[in-house]
């Protein structure tokens, strides 16, 4: 089983040493039904030649039509399974046609497949695995005594992963060493809270772990972070791995407004107009609006979480949708610069008068 990231290819190949032309089957739906009857598509390619027999298929296209993030699940103090949307299931059967006569090659693979990308130094089909964030360490905004369910946005965020085969996930909190383990019976993709709801004061490390403990595997550090003069702001957006991750930048915030509009020349009598009334008009005024973010004192290594954001195609500040202004950023370095702070500017993905029609 492999994980397909569906934003750079993914190549099938099928190379018999008879074979004249080839074909692949691809099922792909969403949930967790069985596989379609019928092939969702049908690629074929007859060989380049008899020297070379070689015919290749890059499925990913494919696989993201089936890919979306409609809604945004503010999950934070249980598991709970993945939106179907989110992901999808991918069946591929390769055939090769010898003669008249077409046969399986190999064996019918399923695959999972995501709203991600590979990097070109990674090669091609890069495999990023079954959980879907770096693991290093991450802030999150907390305010003691606030009740988490009037105020979503100060909590830890949620991470995606691959439940089944005895997996758990181990909580540590930090500075205590109190461990909490909870079970992910199912294989099934879940979205999981990044923080235990007992430890948001002090924040943990957050694992998976098979065999009762035996093998883990890091998801990441999880520190609370108070801000006393600034307002935070929340911004959630799919990652390279095609899942929802949080940030926040914890200083100083500025909003713009940005006003556009049509203008004609009014008409007027020559004698006796309105002095009042003026010779131009203007009709269809709306506006966006524009914020700029600052991140606050940064390690170097926040350099990768930057490059997903910037890179990300679905973004939302404090559950807003919004689009990056920024389009270019030094990347900077301690030796450099001690003190490391990015200032992003985004726009607001719509027009602030509603002329949805």
């Amino acid at each position: 089983m492999a994980y397909i990231f569906a934003r750079s290819p993914y190549i099938v190949e099928i190379n018999e040493n008879d074979q004249v032309e080839t074909k692949i089957e691809l099922r792909i739906w969403n949930g967790t039904g069985s596989a379609p009857t019928n092939p969702t598509y049908t690629l074929s390619k007859l060989i380049p030649s008899t020297s070379n027999r070689l015919t290749t298929y890059n499925i990913s296209p494919y696989i993201k039509e089936f890919l979306s993030h409609p809604l945004f699940t503010n999950n934070h103090s249980a598991i709970a399974f993945l939106p179907s949307e989110e992901y999808c299931n991918v069946q591929v059967k390769r055939y090769k046609r010898v003669g008249s006569t077409w046969t399986q090659v190999g064996s019918t693979e399923n695959h999972y497949g995501f709203d991600g990308y590979g990097l070109y130094t990674e090669g091609y089909n890069k495999n990023l695995g079954e959980f879907l964030l770096n693991p290093k360490t991450y802030y999150y905004h907390y305010v003691a005594g606030a009740n988490l369910n009037n105020e979503p946005f100060k909590r830890a965020g949620n991470f995606t992963a691959l439940g089944g085969e005895d997996k758990e996930v181990f909580y540590l909190e930090l500075g205590t060493g109190n461990l909490t383990r909870v079970a992910l019976p199912l294989e099934r993709w879940y979205i999981i809270p990044r923080v235990f709801s007992n430890y948001m004061a002090r924040g943990c490390t957050t694992s998976i772990c098979r065999g009762g403990g035996e093998t883990c595997a890091l998801i990441g550090t999880f520190k609370p972070k108070t801000e006393c003069k600034y307002t935070p702001i929340c911004c959630d957006f799919i990652n390279r791995y095609g899942a929802w991750q949080r940030e926040y930048f914890f200083k100083a915030s500025k909003n713009s407004i940005n006003v556009e509009n049509s203008e004609y020349n009014l008409y007027q009598a020559f004698v006796n107009y309105d002095t009042k009334e003026g010779q131009r008009k203007i009709f269809n005024t709306n506006y966006t609006e524009n914020i700029t973010v600052n991140t606050d004192w940064v390690s170097e290594d926040f350099s990768d979480n930057l490059r997903e954001l910037m890179t990300s195609e679905r973004i939302l500040l404090d559950n807003r949708p919004v689009k990056l202004n920024t389009k270019s950023v030094e990347l900077q370095k301690h030796i450099n610069t001690k003190m490391i702070n990015y200032t992003l500017e985004f726009q607001y993905a719509f027009d602030i008068i509603n002329n949805v029609i």
